[in-house]
């Protein structure tokens, strides 16, 4: 006996007029994350018919289903319901179901449509092969120049214009110690018990290898670029350090951003004497906490992809390693945390959520 398949609407397609490098008109675009696929839709009138299958069907029961909620002939019904299963809008519900329940069941709704959208995203070498260019360089280079036509890359630093800003002692005044040492020492979470306080010097050298700059990159098409004790995705080098100064021996107590151009703290006018936030996970009583921020459209200009996203953690994380080791090799005690309430944070810091989002902070304490 043939067992009668049974189909579900593709519960984590998403409908959107915009899509980048997109120069034409917008269009109504329908996007399949779980076949990395965009369908330019007709009408509208597909999406109407779409929200009126809620559960498991059969195929003639999809047919019905159109047919009554569009008007459709039972032919133009048949019809649109095969389009609809080779396009993946419908799918089987067995192994659409078995493919989602587990994430959706756990509240992982919003991270499986990311998952979903950028697994097997086409790269550039793919496209080449169905291109006219001859190589990966070529077409790499001609979409450069083609974004560098339409506006200029975003600036490599960010500077406030402020009056407030302390120069930092240069990073040759900070304690030598050896690597063996660092990495050695950074294994363990405690502070060095004869520390009596942060200070400028030290402040300064983690500063300096976690987010200074140590030299420049000129690029045909893509601006300069900086480069950094740290590794970044296409030189891009997103993240931004800032710091919430509590109690340190020789700078005043108040919320800096950490000028890369500079090499030193510019004082915002955000609070003179910045309430410690509350944050889950540690016992000691932080001296400084440094914000970690991403400006998402240093990357977002090269990469025009969701999955470049991914790059942005893997910046943060060397950021953050760094900040560990040296600042363990310091004698401070370092927590990295990534729970925290992001609203009061980014306050905190002055910057917006959706151009220059707080992915992370490092506290550091004295408390052996």
């Amino acid at each position: 006996m043939t067992r009668t398949v049974e189909y579900t609407r593709n519960e984590l397609l998403s409908v959107t007029t915009e899509q980048a490098g997109r120069t034409e008109e917008p269009s109504l675009l329908a996007i399949d994350p779980l076949a990395t696929r965009t369908f330019e839709l007709s009408s509208a009138e597909v999406l109407r018919g779409l929200a009126e299958i809620d559960g498991r069907y059969s195929r003639d029961e999809l047919e019905e289903t159109l047919l009554e909620t569009l008007d459709l002939s039972a032919d133009a019904a048949a019809a649109l319901v095969a389009d609809l299963i080779e396009a993946g809008f419908l799918r089987p519900a067995d192994r659409h179901g078995s493919r989602t329940a587990s994430w959706e069941a756990t509240g992982w709704r919003a991270a499986l449509e990311y998952h979903e959208y950028i697994r097997d995203y086409p790269f550039i070498d793919e496209a080449v092969e169905n291109s006219d260019y001859e190589d990966v360089k070529g077409m790499e280079t001609e979409i450069m120049r083609e974004y560098r036509a339409r506006e200029e890359p975003p600036a490599i630093y960010k500077d406030y214009d402020i009056d407030e800003r302390i120069e930092l002692p240069p990073v040759e005044e900070a304690e030598r110690v050896s690597v063996a040492d660092a990495l050695s020492t950074s294994l363990f979470g405690r502070a060095d018990s004869t520390r009596d306080a942060l200070d400028a010097r030290t402040l300064a050298a983690i500063l300096y290898f976690a987010f200074g700059e140590t030299g420049k990159l000129q690029t045909e098409h893509q601006g300069p670029k900086l480069r950094k004790p740290v590794p970044s995705g296409g030189a891009r080098h997103p993240t931004e350090g800032y710091v919430a100064v509590f109690e340190a021996a020789d700078l005043p107590a108040g919320i800096y951003h950490y000028s890369v151009r500079e090499h030193a703290l510019e004082r915002l006018p955000i609070d003179t004497d910045p309430e410690k936030p509350l944050l889950w996970g540690i016992d000691s009583d932080p001296a400084a906490l440094i914000g970690c921020t991403s400006v998402v459209e240093r990357s977002m200009w090269r990469y025009r992809e969701p999955r470049t996203y991914r790059v942005l953690l893997h910046d943060l994380g060397h950021v953050l390693e760094t900040l560990r080791i040296t600042a363990r090799a310091a004698g401070l005690t370092t927590m990295a945390g990534f729970k925290f309430d992001d609203e009061y944070l980014e306050d905190c810091f002055g910057v917006d959520h959706a151009e220059e989002p707080l992915l992370a902070y490092a506290a550091l304490s004295t408390d052996p």
